[in-house]
């Protein structure tokens, strides 16, 4: 069933199959949770373009916590070998199943040289396990101070485990009040009657 805004849509023909979606390129999304801390890894998502990927990452990691920078780029720039002459992104994941994390920008030909590089400037003698590059070209930079991510405007405590608890017990403390007052009445018509 289509919603109403995409009934409207000139050509909306339905919903999408799950083989259309499961062709959209994956994009890989860093964040920035602080002014001035790191880019960590925050995951990835599935977008036909770098337009939704820009919205959906503004709703699925930036509207988890509270986030002062988002990075996205298709997935597989991140690990190429070839480019132009350029500055790169460099990111390190220091051990198997850690988190990749900016640690730099290089001025390199190619991934593979980026890469090269981030071992000389900003690794050294120091164990890791992958690095990744991006091409500054490619990666889409979002900036909550020129264009919002998080929503400072209404309460979203809901979407937070710490808020939901708060939440239900209001909800479950109405109901027991509820409660407390029908079996009250149920006692007193008795005693009354």
């Amino acid at each position: 069933m289509l919603s109403k805004a995409r009934s409207n849509l000139p050509n909306a023909t339905g919903d999408l199959s799950t083989d259309e979606v499961a062709a959209f390129p994956n994009w890989t999304v860093f964040t920035q949770k602080k002014e001035g801390a790191i880019h960590l890894h925050a995951g990835s998502l599935g977008a036909p373009n770098a337009d939704f990927a820009q919205m959906f990452a503004r709703e699925h990691y930036g509207q988890d916590q509270p986030c002062s920078s988002l990075w996205i780029g298709p997935r597989e720039i991140f690990t190429a070998n070839d480019g132009v002459q350029e500055t790169y992104e460099v990111f390190v994941q220091w051990v198997a199943g850690g988190r990749h994390e900016h640690v730099g920008v290089v001025e390199a030909e190619n991934g593979a040289d980026a890469k090269t590089k981030c071992v000389g400037q900003f690794i050294g003698d120091k164990e890791y396990h992958t690095i990744w590059s991006a091409p500054n070209s490619i990666l889409t930079k979002i900036e909550s101070a020129t264009n919002m991510i998080w929503r400072k405007t209404t309460d979203q405590n809901y979407r937070l485990a710490k808020g939901y608890s708060r939440v239900v017990r209001q909800k479950w403390d109405a109901i027991r009040a509820g409660a407390a007052v029908d079996k009250y009445q149920e006692e007193d018509l008795k005693d009354t009657f």
